[in-house]
């Protein structure tokens, strides 16, 4: 029990401060989901804080910035009581192959191709698509129908629409892993 309660604190530490508690073994079978989405919730602060650096000049976008081809990201923390995996894990499944699909469409993108984010984003990438693979065998294990929607990419357009749309994506999937690192704790404590 006590084993258990130490991997809540570092998983809850990790999640809040970026601490990097977690062990290295995030890409293999014995990580869980959860370890992974920790992870990766890290990555995506480390590389949003990258792309603010060098592709903003430092300083995050003020105001209300949003794409409408990316999920809707709604709930509080009150919500999490009410997680259930049969409605949780196929949006979460959904959800995680538009961010990755985003994040791809970034990848290719004139301001970012071989650059240093370019490299930051393919290690996310990696992350995103071993979490959506637990997600999805988890789903299979539930029985669980997956729910699918082709995700719209954000036009190309100019450098400042490409660059304003990357910070959108990279804020937004922060936000989605954090509260995903959120649901999956609350699903496997209840198991």
């Amino acid at each position: 029990m006590h084993h258990f309660w130490t991997r809540l604190t570092l998983l809850l530490l990790s999640i809040c401060s970026g601490y990097r508690a977690l062990p290295t073994t995030r890409h293999s079978a014995e990580a869980t989901a959860g370890q992974v989405a920790t992870v990766l919730h890290v990555r995506v602060r480390q590389l949003l804080d990258l792309f603010i650096k060098e592709k903003l000049g430092g300083d995050a976008l003020m105001g209300e910035h949003q794409l409408a081809t990316l999920p809707e990201l709604a709930g509080s923390a009150a919500d999490l009581e009410s997680v259930q995996a049969d409605e949780t894990l196929p949006k979460m499944s959904r959800d995680l192959r538009t961010y990755e699909r985003h994040l791809t469409w970034l990848r290719s993108t004139k301001p970012i191709a071989h650059t240093a984010l370019d490299d930051r984003i393919t290690e996310v990438l990696a992350l995103m698509r071993n979490l959506a693979n637990r997600v999805e065998q988890e789903m299979r294990r539930l029985k669980l129908s997956p729910s699918t929607a082709e995700a719209l990419l954000p036009s190309d357009g100019t450098e400042w629409a490409t660059l304003r749309a990357g910070f959108v994506i990279l804020r937004d999937l922060r936000t989605f892993i954090n509260k995903t690192a959120h649901e999956l704790l609350v699903l496997k404590l209840r198991r």
